[in-house]
């Protein structure tokens, strides 16, 4: 047993430098290569997280800016649409007061062909009367005449 304690011993202090190597390897390799390796990705961390707050910001901004918009645009039909309610309430309007004024020129065109015709229908009347008292003279001349012969 004592020679493999020897052994043992023997093997730990040629295995000393290897230890030691190894513990300077890695100091070596922790200030050289995991460090910046940390640094650079929490910098990256940084500039992600920026970009996104960035991009956060931007779509917040985006979206409020539609909104407005969608806004705006109601607002826009809204008037619109009442400028065509007016208009058409115009034009309606319009055309009533022109069926209106149609409706009276007609009237006052019917009246006057019916006074027309009533004057040329007391013409006639009146024609007819004195035709008929020539025509009766003219009969009885013709009976007379008749009775005489």
């Amino acid at each position: 047993m004592e020679a493999t304690l020897h052994a043992l011993v023997v093997l730990l202090i040629q295995s000393v430098p290897t230890i030691l190597f190894f513990i300077l390897l890695t100091l070596y390799l922790r200030a050289t290569f995991f460090r910046p390796i940390a640094r650079i990705l929490a910098e990256r961390k940084q500039a992600t997280e920026g970009v996104r707050e960035i991009a956060r910001r931007a779509f917040e901004a985006a979206d409020k800016k539609t909104s407005e918009f969608e806004h705006a645009l109601r607002i826009a039909r809204a008037e619109l649409h009442h400028e065509h309610e007016t208009l058409r309430q115009k034009w309606t309007q319009e055309q009533t007061e022109t069926i209106d004024r149609a409706r009276a020129e007609a009237a006052g065109q019917i009246e006057e062909a019916k006074r027309q015709i009533a004057l040329e229908a007391e013409r006639a009347q009146a024609d007819l009367d004195a035709r008929i008292g020539q025509l009766g003279e003219q009969i009885v001349n013709s009976l007379l005449r008749r009775r005489a012969a």
